[in-house]
């Protein structure tokens, strides 16, 4: 019982780690591996007392340390530096999903490692072990699936339809702009021949001559 209130507490630990250090990179926008530079200070100021009152003595006085076994100490100086990687690349991933998302990509990556554990060490392994292990990838899954849904139901529905409707706003009301209508302009008038055309557009682009303030640019040619 002991074990497993500790285990649930550090649990509930590690979330709020999570939770907190994601607000802070979110609040403040510092780099996560300066606020992993920062949290590794602290952790060592609180918890180096803690270290020195009850197992010090207990590692200053072990006989690999006492005899200087190198193989101890290269898995002990191998195990510092693939814990300050894990750090690493956690935040470096901590720093872009939520922490939701990371948190079950940390239970994945326990999973991982009780599983090579059992192959390499042979630790005993009972049913309750394989029931654990196995509710933990059910729950990946689930959040897996769960999140495809709620993507899905966020993408907005594709259009079955697409209308391409053109408005054309009317000429102005204007009688160099007037369509014929029954071989007859709108004002009455009778529609001129190609030769009047030509004439009448020669010599409005000359002189610009019954344009609207004198000026041949509005001419058009349907």
């Amino acid at each position: 019982m002991m074990g497993l209130i500790s285990a649930l507490i550090s649990t509930m630990g590690f979330s709020l780690q999570n939770i907190f250090s994601k607000k802070v990179l979110k609040d403040t926008g510092i780099h996560h591996l300066r606020l992993l530079h920062l949290l590794g200070k602290l952790s060592l100021f609180i918890f180096l007392p803690f270290w020195l009152y009850m197992d010090s003595m207990n590692v200053f006085r072990h006989t690999a340390i006492k005899n200087l076994d190198y193989r101890v100490i290269a898995l002990l100086f191998a195990d510092g530096v693939l814990n300050w990687l894990q750090n690493i690349i956690a935040f470096s991933v901590l720093s872009l999903v939520t922490p939701l998302t990371y948190a079950v990509a940390s239970a994945s990556k326990r999973i991982f490692v009780i599983a090579v554990s059992l192959l390499i060490l042979g630790n005993p392994v009972t049913w309750v072990n394989c029931l654990g292990m196995t509710l933990a990838i059910f729950g990946v899954l689930c959040y897996n699936r769960a999140k495809q849904i709620s993507k899905a139901r966020e993408q907005p529905p594709l259009p079955l339809t697409h209308s391409n409707h053109i408005k054309y706003s009317p000429l102005p009301n204007d009688a160099y702009y007037r369509g014929a209508v029954n071989g007859k302009l709108s004002n009455g008038l009778h529609k001129p021949t190609m030769t009047t055309t030509a004439t009448m557009t020669n010599s409005l682009l000359a002189n610009g001559s019954g344009m609207p303030n004198g000026s041949a640019t509005r001419l058009l040619f349907v």
